[in-house]
């Protein structure tokens, strides 16, 4: 039970399932999960009664980010209803089945585009086919299941099914309904002994837009959990974009663990877990960066979320937020290179970092700037031309940051602002050239600007003594 603090871990990962592109199936082979059907097709979020936390945080487990979407927030206009309503996808399966993921099914839905696109790569080779309407779709076999991406509009539209054969999956494509908030089928587009059996968010990977949202991040590992207030249904739509069609047990409950497939979540290697239970649906997926240890690691990072998880009060959810929002990034949360100078801190609520290093690439030297506001997300880079050794640099980046180089012997810098305002630096033990250091600090409610009021930088030594001084 969710509700209690020591709970089960999952049981490991089922490896079976049927062909893609073949009838199959594989009932009776694992636990039973939630069957889809059985009531309204509709299955959406609905406000959380209590939030789920994570206690303890597991060892080697950085918890980064953590909030609450109300349902009600996650939704979207949509002109063919003229309404505001969730984007959900619709998942087929045989109505007769106890566990609807033991045997053939189809989801029919749209991605959000872009860089965050469901499904196989543009580049994956795949046979085109052609889908009325002047439309033209590419058919794509993919590990346990097979895709038809729509060609055109950044392939946010697709069919993808496992146990269909591939006639009926393009026969299903040409009768897609995407303009709607709710993606379906034509009935006579609907493959023989299938039927809707639940609709829901979201349409592109485990998870939803709605409910508590989590973020860890460890060595080489990035971990999001989310849970959700909904009819045990929904965990089927989920956990069909996990490669386990025979069903495993996660903290005692039926659901689905393995290798996520075409999923939006930015890993091709990415693993996860879905699940209901006592009234939620939740997921924890895990993906990997590039020298991040795959498999084994990834499944021990999981089950260790996977078994700290419990039902806890909106006073600890907050208390758990607080900490985040007082503690300054780590170099591990910062979205810049490795390696540099890197110092962060926190000012008015604001979770600031600023880093510095040597460009490589540049023929004048340069050095590269990388600068984030994690609170607000909004960050980027540039560039600062080295001065002569023992002379400060100083750089602006957005939303107030500021941040540069500070010569050697320096233990403190401030920023001064044009009415007499004096912020202090934080200061990296290391710098580009031997014995300086490099400094950052952000200056709330002020974002520098060409011919605006300069704000003073000034550098001292252990004494107090000004070594360098520049204004920006």
């Amino acid at each position: 039970m969710l509700a209690a603090l020591l709970v089960a871990g999952a049981s490991g990962c089922a490896d079976g399932g049927s062909d893609a592109g073949a009838p199959g199936s594989v009932a009776g082979e694992g636990p039973a999960r939630p069957a889809a059907g059985g009531g309204d097709l509709v299955v959406d979020a609905l406000p959380l009664e209590a939030p789920v936390i994570l206690d303890p945080v597991p060892d080697g487990l950085l918890l980064t980010g953590l909030a609450y979407q109300p349902p009600e927030d996650d939704r979207q206009y949509n002109e063919s209803s003229g309404s505001y309503e969730p984007a959900r996808a619709t998942l087929y399966g045989d109505p007769a089945l106890a566990d609807t993921l033991d045997g053939p099914v189809l989801l029919v839905g749209t991605s959000t585009g872009s860089a965050t696109i469901a499904g196989p790569g543009y580049d994956a080779p795949g046979e085109q086919v052609e889908l009325g309407d002047g439309r033209t779709g590419r058919v794509v076999p993919d590990s346990d299941r097979t895709w038809v991406v729509i060609e055109g509009n950044d392939y946010t539209e697709f069919v993808v099914g496992r146990g269909i054969y591939d006639d009926e999956l393009v026969a299903a494509a040409r009768g897609a309904d995407f303009a709607s908030a709710t993606t379906t089928l034509a009935s006579d587009a609907v493959p023989d002994g299938l039927e809707p059996l639940v609709a829901g968010s979201a349409q592109d990977r485990p998870g939803s837009g709605s409910g508590v949202q989590m973020s860890l991040q460890g060595d080489g590992s990035y971990v999001r959990v989310e849970a959700v207030r909904a009819d045990p249904r929904l965990a089927a739509l989920w956990g069909f974009w996990l490669e386990d069609a025979s069903g495993t047990e996660v903290r005692g409950h039926p659901g689905s663990a393995g290798d996520l497939q075409g999923a939006n979540v930015g890993d091709p290697d990415a693993r996860g877990r879905v699940w209901a239970e006592d009234g939620l649906v939740l997921s924890v997926v895990v993906t990997m960066d590039a020298e991040g240890e795959r498999v084994g690691n990834a499944d021990q990072v999981l089950d260790q979320v996977v078994d700290d998880l419990r039902v806890g009060t909106w006073a600890e959810f907050e208390a758990l937020d607080g900490e985040i929002r007082m503690r300054p990034p780590t170099r591990e949360e910062a979205p810049c290179p490795p390696g540099g100078g890197f110092v962060s801190g926190v000012d008015g609520g604001v979770r600031w970092l600023f880093h510095l290093q040597p460009n490589p690439y540049s023929g004048m030297g340069a050095w590269s700037t990388c600068y984030f506001e994690l609170t607000g997300y909004g960050g980027g880079g540039g560039t600062i031309m080295p001065p002569p050794l023992g002379e400060l640099a100083a750089g602006v980046g957005s939303s107030g940051i500021l941040g540069g180089v500070a010569p050697p012997g320096t233990v403190r810098v401030t920023v001064t602002t044009a009415d007499g305002r004096v912020q202090e630096a934080q200061l990296a033990e290391e710098g580009p050239r031997p014995g300086e250091r490099v400094w950052g600090t952000l200056v709330p409610q002020v974002s520098p600007a060409a011919g605006g009021p300069p704000l003073t930088v000034t550098a001292y030594d252990a004494a107090g003594a000004v070594l360098d001084s520049v204004a920006v």
